[in-house]
């Protein structure tokens, strides 16, 4: 009797032996997936650049706006920032104009920081301030 107990435990035994190693045969397989995606979104989101629309403000309505465009451009220069080409020159009050001028970025770059540091460290004393009117995925 002991024998066919034994026997009959063991096609069972089997079959659970044989479940769990296809369960984890299956884990294993969604884990490298996952790991597979993961990889191409971190290519993907690496890739990816955001168009900023800035506005500059000078203190004074005699300043070279061309030139103060010039000089952010030359001066604040990063890997994965690009300046736009060509500015805009609009009224705001009293004579005075600001410069409307577009920016590209990668994903892991901030337009805030870099706008704190032309207004803190760079250009003090020729920006009254630079704003990010908005920001698009390209």
């Amino acid at each position: 009797e002991e024998e066919e107990e034994e026997e009959a435990a063991t096609p069972a035994n089997d079959r659970k032996a044989k479940a769990a190693a296809l369960k984890a045969k299956r884990d294993a397989e969604t884990e490298e997936k996952k790991k597979i995606a993961m990889e191409r979104l971190a290519k993907k989101e690496a890739k990816q650049r955001s168009l900023c629309n800035l506005e500059v403000k000078p203190w004074e309505e005699e300043q070279d706006l061309m030139e103060l465009f010039a000089k952010i451009k030359s001066t604040v220069v990063k890997p994965g920032l690009a300046w736009g080409e060509n500015c805009s020159l609009k009224p705001v009050a009293y004579g005075i104009k600001k410069i409307c001028m577009t920016a590209v970025i990668n994903m892991d770059i901030s337009m805030d920081e870099i706008i704190e540091e032309i207004l803190e460290d760079v250009f003090p004393d020729e920006i009254q301030s630079m704003e990010m009117l908005n920001m698009s995925l390209l």
